[in-house]
């Protein structure tokens, strides 16, 4: 009978098509203490059919992804989740990632964006991630999670009340 120490299993999708980076990332993931099952995918097939296997029980727990593949990118994939109606977390982790490119990949759905030199956040974003999945619950209360309409909407809120603010600072110093 299993207890409740006993570590629970991630089911980590990852898209990569190095296998050093994947060794890499996996190697993190267990010297952090996590017990984790991954699946390394390259193609956006594979990572159809990967999606699809994980449609069952248990589904994919976190997907994690390269920037820019041969023939494939991360914000392809991001698509090709939301089309499908996944609700599983997504981050983008990456060699080079512009702060623009990270920006759209936000507003798109990506849960977060590392950089591959920097691993050591990881754990804690993937930690963080499948806390804030949007069919888990914190204290009993949903976590609801934006899609990018919503986001957009938000933004421009926030550029419309920072420039009203700005033309009255602005007035205010004329007087």
């Amino acid at each position: 009978m299993p207890t409740s120490d006993a570590p629970r299993l991630l089911r980590v999708l990852h898209i990569e098509d190095s296998e050093l980076d994947h060794e890499l990332m996996v190697t993190q993931m267990r010297r952090a203490g996590l017990t984790v099952h991954t699946r390394r995918v390259e193609t956006a097939a594979q990572f159809d059919a990967a999606l699809a296997e994980g449609d069952g029980d248990p589904p994919w727990d976190i997907v994690l992804s390269d920037y820019s593949l041969p023939g494939f990118s991360g914000l392809v994939a991001l698509e090709m989740l939301k089309a499908r109606g996944g609700l599983t977390p997504f981050i983008i982790v990456s060699g080079e990632i512009g702060e623009d490119t990270a920006v759209e990949a936000m507003r798109n759905g990506a849960a977060d964006y590392l950089l591959k030199n920097n691993l050591a956040r990881l754990v804690p974003a993937m930690l963080h991630d499948d806390l804030e999945a949007p069919h888990a619950t914190l204290g009993g209360c949903a976590i609801q999670r934006f899609d990018a309409a919503q986001v957009d909407d938000l933004l421009e809120q926030i550029d419309q009340v920072v420039s009203h603010r700005r033309v009255g600072q602005w007035s205010n110093q004329e007087l």
